[in-house]
């Protein structure tokens, strides 16, 4: 995992450093690896860069494009070093797991990784084509494969910012199955006593799934596959058919 640099969180002796938007977001950024769970704030920052908290206005209109600037600085900053592996699904799984560990500090930066509109992810883009080379697809096929695992990577690390703990949520539906009848608890009390371990499993499948996905793509441009090339449709939904039927 890329740690942030300590120089913004450290002093030095003499005249501080000259304030610039750079030293504004290593601060930012250090603050939130340091206490994920602090909301960033103008204030905070400033005291971090040893500044007053007006003086960042000039570099940063508001706070939102502050928490913007941080979640590129952090988005960037996924450059590891190539994953090892003799396949590039072993190389694209590592891959997956060190992103994961890259965002996992960042939770309330998260909807701005998101929503970027800066090309703070083009690293990570680059080493994925070069990765994803041997399966010699299209560019739109590409391109699919590329969205698919950054989707992914960033839902999945929302999931798990966002939930409460599986062991938490495993003893709330464990009491409030107690109300129910002897039939329910007996065929969903062995479920609900397996979440937490399903919930310690799901990335890894996650990401099996997400590969055989991509394995699907390079199938579907080799031709190797005996089926047509599948159009993908949204599942129909049988509650509203249903309802639209009646």
């Amino acid at each position: 995992m890329t740690q942030p640099s300590k120089a913004a969180s450290s002093r030095g002796r003499g005249r501080p450093p000259r304030l610039s938007r750079e030293k504004i977001v290593d601060a930012a950024v250090a603050l939130v690896y340091e206490d994920p769970g602090m909301p960033l704030t103008v204030k905070r920052v400033a005291e971090a860069a040893d500044s007053a908290p007006m003086a960042l206005y000039r570099y940063f209109p508001d706070q939102d494009d502050l928490l913007h600037a941080v979640a590129d600085r952090v988005a960037s900053d996924m450059r590891f070093d190539k994953p090892t592996g003799a396949t590039w699904q072993e190389r694209l799984r590592g891959w997956m797991l060190l992103s994961m560990e890259h965002l996992r500090p960042y939770p309330q930066l998260l909807p701005y990784i998101a929503s970027t509109r800066q090309p703070s992810w083009l690293p990570s883009f680059a080493l994925l084509t070069e990765m994803l080379r041997p399966l010699r697809l299209g560019d739109e096929d590409l391109a699919m494969a590329i969205a698919l695992i950054g989707t992914t990577i960033m839902g999945q690390a929302t999931l798990a910012a966002s939930r409460v703990p599986a062991a938490e949520m495993s003893a709330v539906l464990r009491e409030a199955l107690g109300e129910a009848d002897a039939v329910e608890q007996a065929e969903v009390g062995p479920v609900v006593d397996a979440l937490p371990g399903a919930f310690d499993r799901l990335y890894d499948v996650v990401i099996d799934i997400t590969i055989a996905a991509v394995e699907s793509l390079a199938e579907d441009t080799s031709g190797t596959s005996p089926t047509p090339k599948r159009v993908r449709t949204a599942p129909t939904n049988p509650i509203f058919s249903s309802a639209s039927s009646a």
